[in-house]
């Protein structure tokens, strides 16, 4: 009799360390499940590509680790953009981030669920997702962002400080949009630093240098070299002369090589990218975007040339009209 007794024991011992083994086991698949979440991709719609945006996702995967992102980058015209956002919105994604004011652009209007955190944006007041500057905190529910005018003020203001007052001269393309409203700020803006501005247009690398050369012969004593695409196009060029001591050259371009610029302020688009990540992991942790208003950063990069600032300190308002 105390054999079948004393079996009896053991196969119910059996059974309950068999019964904890498998809620342990459980428990085990549901801890490695909450913490994948962290590693799941977030999706990043962006236009155009850009050396710049490239800077700026790097600043989001520093800013986001250990996530990582599902990087689409589409035409600034086109069905294709359209279509890849499509794409993306029918994952359900916890968050889309949006780089771009064209990429904005396309959001805005069809996205009214997902939360949207945009960057690399001008101008949000002009995308639809926002109303007026005047009033940051009333925006479509779903988004917020960051805003982040081009450094204009940031280069006249640091460029009569280093320079004093004098004649500017800006080259911009009239078929780009951004290049127009960086004309209208550097027009608006230079008197309120005792600059002079002077700007010509050109659109095509024909005409850059005899539109440039022209600036020079109305006397500009600085050329301006603004944070477009479009003046990539002549920045060499500029540069060269600069570093030829031919014309003091102030830059703000932030992808090319600025040497030859007597000053560089330009946008740091890793800070910014990383300025962005902070704002998406408040989104991520529960709050509701509708709450938070839309916010203003300029992280800059700024640097001046000692050698050209100590040959130009002997010539002030001289410029020498390039052959």
């Amino acid at each position: 009799m105390p054999l079948p007794f004393t079996f009896t024991l053991r196969r119910g011992a059996f059974r309950a360390r068999l019964t904890l083994g498998l809620l342990l086991f459980v428990a085990l698949l549901a801890a490695v499940g909450c913490g994948a979440k962290p590693e799941q991709s977030l999706p990043v719609f962006a236009s155009p590509d850009s050396p710049r945006l490239r800077h700026m996702v790097a600043g989001l995967e520093t800013g986001l680790a250990p996530r990582r992102l599902k990087v689409v980058s589409v035409p600034e015209f086109g069905p294709a953009g359209d279509k890849a956002l499509r794409r993306l919105r029918a994952e359900h994604p916890a968050l889309l981030l949006v780089l771009g004011s064209p990429a904005l652009i396309r959001v805005a209007p069809v996205e009214k669920v997902t939360p949207v955190v945009f960057a690399m944006v001008a101008n949000p007041y002009v995308t639809g997702a926002a109303d007026t500057p005047e009033h940051p905190e009333i925006h479509q529910k779903n988004i917020t962002g960051i805003a982040t005018p081009p450094p204009v003020r940031a280069a006249l203001e640091h460029g009569a400080s280093l320079l004093g007052t004098g004649t500017w001269g800006m080259l911009y393309d009239p078929s780009e949009g951004q290049a127009v409203e960086v004309a209208r700020l550097f027009t608006g803006l230079a008197p309120r630093f005792g600059i002079t501005p002077l700007t010509a247009t050109s659109t095509q690398a024909s005409t850059d240098q005899p539109a440039l050369q022209k600036l020079l012969s109305r006397g500009a004593q600085v050329l301006y070299i603004p944070p477009t695409a479009s003046a990539a196009r002549y920045a060499p060029l500029v540069l060269s002369w600069g570093r030829e001591r031919q014309v003091r050259v102030v830059s703000s371009q932030a992808e090319v090589s600025h040497q030859g610029a007597i000053l560089w302020v330009a946008l740091d688009y890793k800070a910014l990218g990383e300025e962005a990540a902070r704002l998406a992991k408040r989104i991520l942790a529960g709050e509701n975007p509708e709450k938070i208003p839309i916010s203003e950063k300029m992280p800059l990069q700024v640097e001046a040339d000692e050698s050209l600032s100590r040959y130009w300190s002997g010539y002030p308002g001289v410029s020498r009209r390039p052959e």
